[in-house]
């Protein structure tokens, strides 16, 4: 429509507009943008190549969000490939009313080719997508979003402008047509940054500035023999966000797949990561123009958190959801309050280095002692070598036998503490602080360390490195079953287990990474496995995660939730490669046992081994 001109008027109209449009929405963006600045530590620049191969990933190829739901997900991914070709003719658009097209006409009709299909495929996509939101309504999507039917409305309007734009009509309906479809546009830039679609601006950030690894809390730093000046500002920056968390909070979709996979909120409970943990904090970040905003936790909901990082695997926006971490250790050392399930747990680690307060382990007396000469230091952990499950020590023993066959040399720690798992994920860091510096003296002249427990491995790995050098590896049992296996140091046979399912534990799937391996050692020992129906890193937490064993979760809902699912699996065996979810299975599946079916047997990867070992 070159042919069409705009008088001077109209050109004084439209730059004004589009000025304070423009200003609107980068006024609000820097407003948010200097709120996530005043965040604790800083935004990541390191691992480069691979933090934009994620975002490619992620964000233009929506890998995540189609994997996760694949029909809302493909909707979505429609929306947002149409914008992406929508860009170069929203530039063109606006250079018509401010001086002449910058497409010539032979190259705006050869790019319309490409627009015309996806302008009607945005159509079906958002279409799609509010059929969802309004009329279906899943539950995690949360209350019905005002702002989402303007949006949706105004996307559906945007398009239909763009193709009437393209019709033969009159100079005098084009030119109408055109300033509806720049109004829309504008006001585009208005809604944007007051809405949860601001999203589609700092999604890609958050995504780029995304921790790699799980879980992602700032290692609480309490020097034991400092000044009190130190601890008063060390307590004072537990009240504030990081920047990555404020970023977090701004970049919300608000889809609620956090909530969906929330173990604590399917088993009845009141959390709900999208709300308590990231939008509920959003109003007051604004308000206040600080980050200083954690004590606006729901501390209720912050104490039934798993820690499983569900919430933050399933996120498509990269957003590290999961803060009980920040809200236990603000209850616990700056607030003083410990919920009272957790006041002896917490006097037995400080008295006597372990959660049951025991003097003496009857199984570490019965193993080798550590000596440097040997391969591995076995890592007990108090699970097993307290006994909270006594039915657990044959697992232990089943490991050793599998040691022994394969020529392993390993030894038992005489002062083994807790690794401080239970003391670090409820917020008492000067308890875990304790812990980890004991432990770090009895591992001096270790090279390896073996643990059954994936709590253990996780705190005596990843989270021990993050407060300073660690000499030694750590390996989960079933990493060394599995090597051992392939090596042929170690040959087994099919037994007779019937049909046989695995639970992946959170701690040893998602933060771990630790899939395979169990999995090798069951299929060869299994000739009828058969997955469950969330497994992987996609796994739901037995319940005892996040030290909620000690809560005695057992009276709860959690750990039924995957029970349930066991027994619907039609399985006969129940393997698993945690000591936690050992208990957790054995104390859920009882009760809901069908009458006159046999009661799923539990075992870990170790005794399916152990006992088929040839």
């Amino acid at each position: 429509m070159d042919s069409i001109s705009f008088s001077f008027f109209e050109k004084f109209i439209l730059a004004g507009l589009t000025l304070v449009a423009l200003a609107s929405f980068t006024y609000e963006v820097y407003q948010r943008l200097v709120i996530v600045l005043k965040g604790t530590g800083s935004l990541p620049f390191d691992r480069f190549p691979e933090r934009l191969s994620r975002v490619f990933r992620e964000v233009i190829l929506h890998e995540k969000v189609i994997r996760e739901r694949p029909w809302p997900g493909i909707m979505h991914a429609l929306v947002f490939w149409g914008f992406l070709v929508f860009g170069i003719i929203t530039l063109d658009h606006f250079s018509i009313g401010f001086y002449k097209s910058i497409l010539s006409e032979s190259a705006h009709k050869k790019y319309s080719y490409i627009v015309i299909p996806f302008s009607i495929l945005v159509i079906f996509g958002i279409l799609s997508l509010t059929y969802r939101r309004f009329i279906t309504k899943p539950k995690a999507l949360g209350k019905t979003s005002p702002s989402s039917g303007v949006v949706a409305f105004f996307i559906v309007a945007l398009m239909a402008t763009y193709l009437i734009g393209e019709m033969n009509i009159s100079p005098f309906l084009w030119k109408v047509n055109w300033w509806i479809h720049s109004m829309i546009i504008l006001a585009f830039l208005f809604l944007i940054p007051r809405s949860k679609h601001l999203h589609l601006v700092l999604g890609p950030f958050n995504i780029f500035f995304k921790p790699f690894d799980q879980p992602e809390h700032t290692p609480v730093n309490i020097d034991l023999e400092g000044d009190e000046d130190e601890l008063d500002a060390m307590l004072t920056d537990l009240t504030k966000l990081t920047q990555n968390q404020a970023l977090d909070i701004f970049s919300c979709v608000e889809c609620g797949r956090c909530t969906d996979v929330c173990p604590a909120n399917r088993g009845g409970g009141i959390l709900d990561p999208k709300h308590h943990f990231i939008l509920d904090l959003r109003e007051p970040l604004l308000e206040n123009k600080d980050v200083a905003v954690l004590d606006q936790i729901n501390v209720e909901a912050g104490w039934e958190c798993t820690t499983c990082q569900a919430c933050t695997e399933v996120c498509p926006v990269g957003n590290h959801v999961e803060k009980s971490d920040e809200i236990r250790r603000l209850e616990v050392l700056v607030e003083g309050r410990v919920p009272q399930e957790y006041q002896k747990l917490f006097t037995n680690l400080q008295e006597t280095g372990n959660t049951e307060g025991a003097s003496s382990s009857e199984l570490a007396d019965s193993l080798p002692v550590f000596t440097p000469e040997k391969e591995y230091v076995l890592w007990l952990g108090c699970f097993a070598r307290h006994g909270l499950d006594p039915n657990f020590n044959r697992s232990v023993k089943n490991f050793t036998k599998i040691l022994d066959v394969a020529g392993v040399s390993y030894g038992v720690l005489d002062q083994e503490h807790c690794s401080g798992d239970p003391a670090n994920r409820l917020g008492d860091k000067l308890t875990y602080t304790m812990l980890r510096e004991h432990n770090m003296e009895q591992l001096t002249d270790t090279k390896k360390v073996v643990t059954l427990c994936p709590h253990c491995a996780v705190n005596l790995g990843k989270e021990y490195e993050k407060y300073g050098t660690v000499s030694y590896t750590v390996e989960h049992h079933t990493q060394v079953v599995g090597r051992l296996m392939e090596e042929g140091k170690i040959k087994v046979q099919m037994g007779e287990n019937g049909k046989v399912t695995y639970h992946d534990p959170c701690n040893l799937s998602r933060i771990l990474d630790i899939e395979d391996e169990p999995r090798t050692a069951i299929r060869s020992t299994s000739s009828n496995f058969q997955e469950l129906e969330e497994s992987g890193r996609n796994t739901l937490c037995c319940g005892a995660g996040g030290a909620l064993w000690w809560k005695k979760e057992t009276q709860g809902r959690t750990h039924l939730v995957r029970a349930e699912q066991v027994i619907e699996s039609g399985a006969d065996t129940v393997v698993t490669g945690c000591n936690f979810c050992y208990g957790m299975m054995k104390q859920g599946l009882g009760p809901l046992t069908p009458e006159g079916r046999e009661e799923v047997l539990v075992k870990d990867v170790a005794d399916i081994v152990a006992e088929n070992l040839i």
